[in-house]
């Protein structure tokens, strides 16, 4: 049936007509009574079922050892100062104790997306500790440094 017919058979403009180009497409539906290809439930004698293999993780090999990296950003434009040595392979202990709030959430959000995207581990580093400083630290996936080296480095022992 052609789109004209297709339309004025939809709004009731003229007669129901069939053709054998329609017999041809909808598989005897008019015919018989019976619903359109499109109704029926049709499945291939052997399913198959495409399972996506688990991506695998690559493995790399470095000889680099991961250096410990101390920054004091003034404002969240200085985030390049903790996303470079991270994205390089450096833990990097972060003084948060002279940015305002807002920016110090910005700066610690920056970081927590930084881990997430690296697989890296994140650390309060001034939780327990008597202080008034904001100590964090984000350290790389296989950096094997310890919670104690770090709290070193940012001089809380």
């Amino acid at each position: 049936m052609s789109f004209l017919g297709s339309a004025k058979e939809f709004f009731g403009l003229g007669p129901i007509e069939h053709t054998e180009e329609d017999a041809y497409y909808d598989d005897g539906a008019y015919r018989d009574g019976g619903s359109t290809a499109y109704d029926r439930d049709v499945r291939p004698a052997r399913e198959e079922r495409y399972t996506p293999a688990a991506p695998a993780r690559p493995q790399y090999t470095r000889n680099y050892t991961p250096h410990i990296v101390t920054a004091s950003p003034r404002t969240y434009n200085d985030a390049k100062e903790i996303g470079e040595p991270f994205r390089d392979g450096d833990a990097v202990v972060m003084d948060l104790t002279d940015l305002n709030t807002a920016d110090a959430k910005r700066i610690v959000d920056f970081a927590a997306g930084l881990c997430f995207a690296l697989r890296g581990n994140m650390h309060n580093l001034s939780r327990g500790v008597d202080t008034q400083r904001r100590l964090f630290a984000i350290v790389p996936e296989n950096a094997g440094l310890e919670k104690d080296d770090l709290k070193r480095a940012a001089q809380l022992r």
